[in-house]
């Protein structure tokens, strides 16, 4: 094979299944696996994947996206995971969530009647509780970062740690069974590992689109994983290695 014949197949099964073995793409091509790691390299480099342990993932969406850029994408997929995921809390729990599209949806699809605290770091998420008459709404103030919508940096992790969750709604930029839960910004990763420290577990909603993606920041190991909630459509076995990690999988 040549080498864009090569990276043409790599590209087309990270489309595919989301995910590639340096050994197998070795095997597969007939060269050795330091040629194959060049050729992730070199992927990686334009932007087309993200190396892990073993092989490559596909990079994670919206890398320079805002958030009001990211709120148009799939508004329906979001409702419909935001109806679910609400379905694994309870009256009287205290809640992390942080900022993200698919949490916002998860705060608007609250119901009145449920007694909660939640204390978030996003302005977009303390909009949408703002008027719910029995949650008691907690600002974890901080520096203000307009593309992501969410307080960081010193004051914001301070306030974190005065404070413990039963679940915190973990927003994704990147969901892959071997890598975790990934962001892209180093401040909000720092901001997402404090709040998931402080929870008794974390929940993720996630559109297809995250899953088998990486970026550069790790936040949470895949196995701190307790609720993953997905689209129908979403690949069995991408489901499959969370499950055996210990998630339980609600479909929306």
């Amino acid at each position: 094979m040549l080498t864009e014949e090569r990276h043409q197949f790599i590209r087309d099964r990270l489309a595919a299944e989301g995910r590639v073995l340096a050994g197998e793409l070795a095997s597969r091509f007939g060269v050795s696996e330091d040629t194959v790691r060049r050729d992730l390299r070199e992927l990686a480099k334009a932007g087309q994947l993200r190396r892990v342990y073993g092989g490559a993932v596909a990079s994670a969406p919206f890398a320079a996206a805002t958030i009001s850029q990211r709120s148009s994408h799939a508004v329906e997929e979001k409702m419909r995971l935001a109806k679910v995921a609400v379905g694994v809390v309870a009256s009287g729990q205290t809640l992390f969530i942080d900022g993200g599209t698919t949490n916002e949806a998860i705060a608007r699809a609250i119901p009145r009647d449920v007694e909660l605290t939640v204390a978030t770091n996003s302005l977009g998420v303390a909009s949408a509780l703002a008027d719910l008459p029995l949650v008691e709404l907690i600002m974890l103030g901080g520096r203000y970062v307009r593309d992501l919508g969410t307080c960081v940096g010193g004051d914001t992790l301070a306030a974190v740690a005065q404070l413990g969750a039963d679940l915190f709604f973990l927003g994704s930029c990147g969901l892959d069974a071997s890598r975790g839960v990934t962001a892209f910004d180093s401040a909000e990763a720092e901001v997402k590992r404090a709040m998931a420290r402080n929870s008794a577990g974390i929940v993720i909603a996630a559109t297809n689109d995250k899953l088998a993606t990486a970026a550069p920041y790790r936040v949470a190991a895949p196995d701190a994983i307790c609720y993953l909630v997905v689209e129908r459509t979403a690949p069995a076995a991408i489901l499959a290695d969370f499950q055996r990690q210990g998630a339980e999988v609600r479909f929306a």
